[in-house]
């Protein structure tokens, strides 16, 4: 046997190991219950009663993850929703809003749910 054919089946299997561990979609998988209730303020989500928040100006990854965590989920999509904005929207129809920056990452800048709204979004 050659050196070749004796490593192929540890790489084989190293290959499977580094899928089964990867996260999905290059997202993490979040949990299925709600970490608190969200309550969309005029300066952007309070997480319930816990006392913290998702402020407006905080980066788009760090109000992405913090939101995710109080809807129990990740979006469904993150995607440019009108000139200057992005937006991450979750099933439920509550959409995130991000200015995008030209040398920082985009900023938290508004939020849209249940007909109600705070900050900069997009025309409705």
């Amino acid at each position: 046997m050659r050196r070749r054919d004796i490593a192929r089946p540890a790489l084989v299997a190293g290959c499977l190991w580094l899928a089964a561990c990867a996260e999905t979609g290059g997202q993490r998988a979040m949990p299925s219950a709600p970490a608190a209730d969200p309550v969309f303020v005029a300066g952007g989500i309070q997480a319930g009663a816990t006392g913290r928040e998702i402020g407006f100006g905080r980066t788009e990854a760090g109000a992405i993850a913090a939101m995710s965590k109080l809807m129990g989920r990740a979006p469904e999509r993150v995607t440019s929703a009108c000139p200057g904005l992005r937006a991450a929207t979750w099933a439920d129809g509550t959409a995130l809003y991000f200015e995008e920056r030209r040398w920082d990452p985009p900023a938290f800048t508004g939020w849209q749910r249940d007909g109600n709204s705070a900050g900069r979004t997009c025309a409705s």
